[in-house]
């Protein structure tokens, strides 16, 4: 692996998914690897590199303002800070004639809305659905995807989203409150979505009649993207408010919020209402410039547009039915797939061409608007090989593709597993059990190894990255195709995975928190997720290894090992569960390897506060603690009496709130107690009803609640495929199947909804050690877990023996 890779993986952050590639050096419409290779950009640092890459004109001016000063703040003037003022006064649209400078796209969505708020004396914002604004705290409530908003609510009260290219929707939304509305001309990470003419003068035309403001943000469409220097041109649009950003500074971070009459005439923006320490630097001020000079004196716009129209056009040409839609605006190109887009921008790399995503299944291409007619034609050739052939052809193949090696070793059993195991299911049940016996006592120490290794490797929700890395690099060790999804999911398979409906295996790589020595005794392997769920993702790797060496595959396999299931976002199963649509799933979480699970309970957390001012002991007045008890003591008497009436003895049908947390503290003059509560939910129970109820509680006690989490229970039968697939394994080692149902959540709850109910749960591992400190799986249950998922895989792809 590329040092370039090996530091940025030890030391960043972990928030990045990151494509296998180290991008060293760029030119035009090119990059270049560490390793030398080429690329045709069509991500330009997401919409930034409009102007192309090495531009020496930028650097000229870098350099030469690098010499003269490089930072000078706001409480002065600065000559090249005067001069992009009044350039991009002359430039935009009639009337943004007062311009605040910043950083970023996020910056100037941010300020937009400060100075919406200050201008109107409203506080409420309208956006649009699938819209992107940013991520910082009040860009994102105005974004639309929950899996960015999610992990930090409660955000920014009062704004509201409604659908895109819908006036209706606008004119029931927008209120007295409203202080601004927020849109995208087309929309960038929500799909490349155009507004129609009708909408954006209808909108426009709304947002004065009730005296809200228009706010535009053309971050990403700024600077000819969509063939004119700002969209709002194709409209004759004059926003309010326009935020620009991304293309402006050439690839030097800059950002800007300019202001229209309706807000600069308000008498309330005043000294000192906003701020940036950075806003307006020279040297970024410099870069802008020459940008503009770029843009202006080769015509890139126009260029755009021409070339823009043409792409398009040859787009829409393609016979693929995997093709729903190609649509766009100049050098902004969405094609929309009736599948996954990832697979395919794993590919596109693969070809020598970095794209890009926009949702769960569109194809997104951002070229710098210098890229050459030649370069575009190829990027085209290269995406029509790769969608009209796998539409006409979907087969999928193994990977026999030499002699397995697990850190320097051959794996265990390699060449003669598959055969083994195949052979096991021609045999009679008796005959078959002693065979497995023979099988799970053969030398198991490299399969061990993997497990014992991924032990050692720390992988708590959140910090998974390492685990995953290792974990590509073994999987190609042992013949899968490996990589890192963008949400930083370990992906393995075999076959190929995006020609036609996969067997998933959907584990986690992610553990509680808890240190456990890793140690190997007495047949027993210790160690913070050896059951949950290391152990059952470990199976999954070298169930399918065994098949890869010895198997022509009829259907592919595809191993996820998923980020953050342990936490309340589900955010590696939320990341792959449009990309596929399975033949067939298994969810690894212990089970035992004799057991399979075919039935998980719902879940609901929610987050209380309540806050009194502090009186004293002897006083009538409830304290928040004891409001807060009183109010957990209401919701167990409810589920009492709901499981007398409903649930019987069965606890799988109970509806089971637990009080996981109560805090109080107070600053002397206030006491404020906060409280969580988990329930888990039996199948088909009304959750809306249940949230309805508790908000009516909490409402007469003046109770702050938020739901943070809510998954509905999932259940399938021992009917469907998978399942019997796994009696006839489990029987064929010489073992009786039985099948469970779970009182807690997997991603089982995530996926079930969505990928239907041939699915199970299996996996090495006692569930009732799993998050304790005496976490453990036994060699042989693993190993024995590894020949039943081999044998059930062999059964569901339509496995041939590899001659």
């Amino acid at each position: 692996m590329s040092t370039i890779i090996d530091l940025e993986n030890t030391y960043t952050s972990g928030v990045y998914s990151k494509r296998p590639v180290a991008i060293v050096r760029g030119s035009a419409a090119l990059l270049w690897d560490d390793e030398g290779r080429e690329y045709i950009d069509c991500v330009a640092g997401h919409g930034v590199a409009s102007i192309g890459h090495g531009r020496s004109e930028v650097a000229a001016a870098l350099a030469a303002q690098a010499q003269r000063i490089i930072t000078c703040p706001e409480i002065v003037y600065n000559d090249v800070r005067a001069r992009l003022l009044e350039r991009l006064a002359q430039l935009t649209p009639e009337g943004l004639s007062r311009i605040f400078l910043c950083n970023s796209g996020t910056e100037a969505v941010e300020g937009a809305f400060k100075f919406a708020r200050l201008a109107t004396g409203r506080t409420g914002i309208v956006a649009a659905l699938r819209s992107f604004h940013g991520r910082s705290l009040g860009a994102l409530s105005a974004t639309w995807e929950p899996h960015y908003r999610e992990p930090f609510a409660p955000l920014l009260p009062g704004v509201t989203h409604v659908r895109y290219n819908n006036l209706d929707a606008a004119r029931e939304a927008i209120t007295e409150q409203t202080a601004a509305v927020i849109i995208e001309l087309v929309q960038g990470e929500g799909g490349v979505h155009v507004a129609t003419e009708e909408y954006v003068a209808g909108l426009a035309a709304l947002c004065r009649e009730r005296g809200a403001l228009l706010i535009v943000d053309e971050v990403q469409t700024g600077f000819g993207r969509t063939g004119k220097l700002f969209a709002c041109q194709h409209y004759n649009l004059q926003p309010d408010i326009l935020c620009l950003a991304k293309a402006l500074g050439g690839g030097v971070p800059m950002g800007a919020i300019c202001l229209g009459p309706r807000v600069t005439e308000s008498g309330r923006i005043t000294r000192g209402a906003h701020g940036s320490t950075f806003g307006g630097n020279p040297l970024a001020c410099a870069a802008a410039l020459a940008t503009l000079d770029i843009l202006e004196h080769e015509a890139l716009p126009a260029r755009s547009a021409e070339l823009g129209a043409y792409a398009l056009a040859r787009l829409r040409e393609l016979n693929s039915p995997l093709i729903r839609e190609v649509r766009g605006l100049g050098l902004m190109i969405g094609i929309e797939l009736g599948r996954r887009v990832q697979p395919y921008l794993e590919k596109l790399c693969e070809r020598g061409v970095l794209a890009l995503p926009a949702g769960p299944n569109v194809l997104r291409l951002l070229p710098p608007l210098v890229i050459s007619r030649e370069q575009l034609d190829r990027v085209i050739e290269i995406i029509a090989e790769l969608l009209v052939p796998a539409a006409a052809n979907g087969t999928g193949s193994g990977n026999s593709s030499g002699r397995a090696m697990l850190n320097g070793n051959a794996l265990a059993q390699g060449e003669n597993a598959g055969s083994a195991a195949s052979a096991l299911a021609q045999q009679p049940e008796s005959a078959a059990a002693t065979a497995t016996a023979t099988l799970v006592r053969a030398e198991p120490s490299r399969e061990v190894r993997l497990l014992q290794s991924m032990l050692t490797i720390p992988s708590y929700s959140g910090q998974e990255s390492a685990l995953a890395q290792y974990l590509v690099e073994q999987a190609r060790a042992l013949g899968l195709r490996s990589y890192v999804d963008e949400a930083g999911n370990f992906i393995a398979s075999v076959g190929e995975e995006y020609e036609q409906a996969p067997i998933v295996l959907l584990g986690h790589m992610d553990t509680v928190r808890g240190n456990i020595p890793v140690r190997l005794e007495d047949d027993i392997l210790y160690g913070r997720g050896a059951v949950d769920a290391k152990g059952p993702l470990a199976a999954f790797v070298c169930a399918t290894a065994r098949l890869a060496q010895s198997a022509t595959l009829q259907r592919p396999i595809i191993i996820v090992g998923a980020v953050e299931e342990e936490t309340v976002t589900s955010r590696g199963a939320r990341a792959v569960v449009e990309r596929y649509r399975p033949e067939a799933c298994i969810i690894g979480e212990p089970s035992g390897s004799q057991a399979v699970t075919i039935g998980y309970k719902g879940c609901m957390i929610i987050e209380g506060s309540v806050t009194r001012q502090l009186s004293h002991t002897a006083a009538p007045l409830q304290s928040s603690n004891e409001i807060a008890v009183a109010f957990w003591e209401r919701v167990r008497t409810h589920a009492e009496a709901w499981n007398q009436q409903h649930a019987g003895s069965s606890s799988f049908a109970a509806l089971l709130p637990s009080l996981r947390a109560i805090n109080s503290t107070h600053d002397g003059l206030e006491e404020q107690t906060s409280f969580t509560i988990g329930y888990r939910l039996p199948p088909d129970y009304d959750i809306a009803g249940l949230r309805a109820q508790l908000t009516d509680w909490a409402q007469t006690e003046d109770i702050q609640l938020s739901f943070m989490s809510r998954e509905v229970a999932f259940q399938t039968t021992r009917a469907v495929p998978v399942a019997r697939a796994f009696a006839t394994a489990i029987r064929t080692t010489g073992k009786q199947a039985t099948f469970k149902y779970k009182t807690g959540t997997s991603d089982m709850n995530v996926v079930g909804p969505v990928w239907g109910t041939n699915i199970v749960a299996y996996g090495p591992g006692d569930s009732r050690l799993d998050h304790t400190p005496q976490e453990h799986v036994r060699i042989g249950e693993y190993i024995h877990a590894i020949a039943v998922l081999e044998l059930v895989l062999r059964r569901l792809a339509g496995q041939e023996d590899a001659a």
